[in-house]
Order: C-alpha cells, then structure tokens, then sequence
C-alpha cells in the first residue's frame, strides 16, 4: 500500500511541477499492469494484506484495475480539452480526479468497516462538484441536489447502525465479522436482525447501485454531467453499491437469506419496466443511462440468490458494464460535440460522415445487450442459470428483458447510423486520440474472454 501511496504523492507533486497529462495516464495504465501481474490469483478465499487496514481480495482485485483503467480514459479525456480551457480550471479537474482515485483505491482495499463507509460516502462529493462545476444545463443544480439527498437518505442510519455493531461485535474488521455469527446479542438475550435492520443495512448500497423506484437520481446525473463525469459515474461509481453488498452479504448472510426475496422482486419487475422505457427514449444520453439501470438491477436479482455463480456473474457483469457503458457515453459525446445535440432526430445517417465510428457503435451496442462473444454475454448466460434456479417461472421475465435490452440497444444503433443528415454544415471530423480511447474500452471487453477463469 505504501508503494500506491507513494505514487500517487508523486502524481500530486508532478501536477504541481510540471501538468503533463500524458504522465497520468501512462503512469496510470502501468500502475493498472502493476496490480495485474503483482496479485494475479483465482482463490476467493485468500486475503492478501497490504498493510493493517488494507488488503486485497478476489472481489477488490479486479474492481481497482478497472478503477485505474477508467481513470486513466478519463484523463484521456480531459486531455483534449486542455487547449480550450482556462490553466487553472484544468489544474482543479486534474487535482480533482487525483483525489477521486485515491478515495477509489482505498475503498476497494479497505479492510476495515468504518473507513469503508466514509470512502464510499467522501465518494459523493467529487462527483457533486462535477456535476455543479462543469455540468451542461441549468438544471444541473436539481440534478446534483438528487444525487446528494437519494444517495445521504440513510447514510446517518447507517453509520448509528455500525456504531451499534461495534457495540455488539467488538470490531470494524471485515476479516473477523465475515468469520462471526453476526446478531445483536446481550449477554443470553439473543435478537435476531428483522426487516427494519436488514433495511438499513442495505438500501444505502440499493440506492447507490441503482434499485428500481430509487434510481431517478441516475438518470439525471447523467444527463446533466460532462462527458467524464459520466464515464466516471457509469463505469465505478454505481460499482461501489454492488461491491458493498458483496461484502454485507458475507457478514450477514441469514437476514440476506430472510429478506432478500422482496429486493428481488422489486428489481426483476423493474428491470423489465425500464427496458420499455428504453424503448421510448429519444435523448441517447437518457437511453444509455436507463440501461444502465437496467444492467444494474439484474445484477442485484443475481447477487440476491445468495449463489456462488450469482456473486461471480454480477462481478463479471461489473467489469464489462464499467467499460462498455463509459465507451457509450463518450460515443454519445463524439456526436454531441459535432451535432451539438444529444437527440437521435438531429444525429441520424451518421455513418455517412463517420463511416468508422459506425463500427465501434456496432460493437459497444452488440456489447450491451450481451452479444457473443463479449464478457458481457458469458454474465448474462451466468445470470439467467442463477435466476432461473432460483426460480423457474422467472424464466419468462429474463425472456423479455433480454429481448428488450437487444431491441433497445438496436434501436440506438440503427436509428442513428442509418437515414438522411438532418444537417448540411460541415462537421469537424474524429480525431485518432478518439479512436485510441474507443479502443483501450472496447480491448479489455475481447480479451478477457480467452481466459475467464480469471474469474473464479
């Protein structure tokens, strides 16, 4: 962990000292392959510790390449808009993005409750201030504000919730609560977890994920955030709700079992109601953003079966989703910048213009709704084996959401690659830069597939 530390200090300095971008990102990437070959290892059960509160697990593993993987798109990213932009407003992103790692990083190397909890709530306010600072519109006041109050609701519950656990348990280590029988006992008095416990327990992280009937705050997020904070938001931090409930649902897992049926239901039924309003979209950035939710809330129904092959399935699902949503996004940006509008009417028969990005659009779509041969697609298989074992006659609900998903995702596609161009100005055309961030996304979505034991 000191080496990690360390790096990022001298990232902090060199921000100072000299502001080249390309050094992030490069430095990035190889602190990525550093991970990658430092803890290369395929047993669930084996903590690695990289010092008293921080270590590395199966589920933490992955999670922190792809953090510094998106980080380093992201300041791709930033990097073309250096020229157009004020010294010191790019120094703050730049600063700001430092920050957002390394909160990043030790929340997914936290082995420790309390510091868990303040990384994944510290985590809100650098996204806020994305949104504030540089968002599009003017309603990216109402949209900050929804993130904050959606995502806060029952943060306090929470933390008085692990105050009380401490309490009972006598410690913040994940390594020992996961090994305890988790109740809330005093002295012979045993009181077993009810709903109103496994409630806020939970809904922090439902929230965050995002669940049906909670998720509003999403979609307008996304909508009124610049094209990095969607990438971010998309690609990890809706990943820190699924990750938190991998870890609870270790160390609670009876009141999971208990409880769970009603989270599943709720997502089942609204990952299928949203897949329809995919369908009736015309913003590209809202169509993305809602399937996302829809991605999302069956990755809960997977992780809610309490399976071994769910928990790995929704992990998988994880990774891909991070990295083909953030490629959607920054498409969607390609278009916007040169038609100056996100709506599919004034961005049709583009692939008369930009002939080559109608391919990666082909590809990140296909990826989306799960296509062979894409990791996306071996989650998706996982998925519907768990969830129907579980229960066979939600074979038909998994039958329409995976027509949806597919008929959404060709809707996109087709509708704005085909037709006549609405306008008759010249368009500035895609840069190679463009290209090579369209490539590090859609890369690591092939290659994982030649080996996916990586996996479990």
């Amino acid at each position: 962990m000191m080496k990690i530390n360390f790096i990022l200090l001298f990232m902090f300095i060199f921000l100072f000292m000299n502001k080249k971008i390309m050094f992030f990102y490069n430095i990035i990437y190889l602190l990525s392959f550093f991970f990658l070959f430092k803890f290369m290892f395929k047993d669930s059960l084996i903590w690695i510790d990289l010092s008293l509160y921080f270590g590395l697990d199966f589920y933490s593993y992955y999670m922190l390449v792809l953090s510094l993987w998106v980080m380093g798109l992201v300041f791709m990213v930033i990097q073309f808009e250096e020229s157009s932009e004020d010294k010191y407003i790019y120094i703050k992103k730049l600063l700001l993005f430092l920050i957002m790692l390394m909160i990043l990083i030790i929340f997914f190397s936290s082995l420790n409750l309390l510091l868990f909890y303040l990384m994944f709530e510290l985590s809100l306010i650098p996204m806020f201030i994305i949104i504030i600072y540089w968002g599009m519109n003017f309603e990216r006041l109402v949209a900050a504000y929804y993130l904050l109050m959606y995502t806060i609701f029952i943060s306090l519950p929470l933390f008085i919730y692990l105050i009380k656990l401490l309490k009972f348990n006598g410690s913040f280590d994940f390594n020992l609560m996961m090994i305890m029988k988790i109740n809330m006992s005093s002295g012979d008095n045993k009181v077993g977890l009810g709903l109103g416990d496994y409630l806020i327990l939970f809904l922090a992280f439902y929230i965050k994920l995002p669940i049906y009937i909670f998720h509003v705050w999403l979609p307008k997020a996304h909508v009124e955030s610049p094209v990095y904070g969607s990438m971010i938001l998309a690609a990890i931090l809706l990943k820190l709700g699924g990750f938190g409930l991998l870890r609870f649902m270790k160390m609670f897992i009876m009141v999971s079992v208990k409880f769970n049926y009603m989270i599943f239901s709720v997502s089942i039924i609204g990952s299928l109601l949203l897949s329809l309003v995919c369908l009736i979209q015309i913003d590209m950035k809202k169509l993305v953003a809602y399937s996302s939710v829809v991605h999302m809330n069956i990755l809960l129904c997977s992780l809610l079966t309490m399976m071994k092959l769910g928990a790995v399935s929704a992990y998988i699902l994880m990774i891909s989703h991070g990295l083909c949503s953030s490629g959607l996004f920054f498409m969607v940006n390609l278009y916007y910048e040169r038609s100056l509008s996100r709506l599919m009417f004034f961005n049709k028969g583009m692939m008369n213009l930009f002939s080559l990005l109608s391919f990666w659009w082909f590809i990140l779509c296909v990826a989306n709704f799960s296509f062979p041969f894409s990791m996306n697609f071996f989650s998706e298989i996982f998925m519907i084996m768990v969830i129907i074992s579980w229960d066979i006659i939600l074979m038909i609900f998994m039958m329409m959401i995976c027509f949806f998903s597919s008929a959404y995702s060709l809707y996109l596609y087709s509708y704005i690659q085909q037709g006549f161009l609405y306008y008759e100005n010249k368009f500035y055309m895609i840069n190679l830069k463009d290209f090579m961030v369209l490539f590090i996304h859609v890369s690591p979505l092939i290659l994982f597939i030649v080996n996916l034991s990586l996996f479990y």
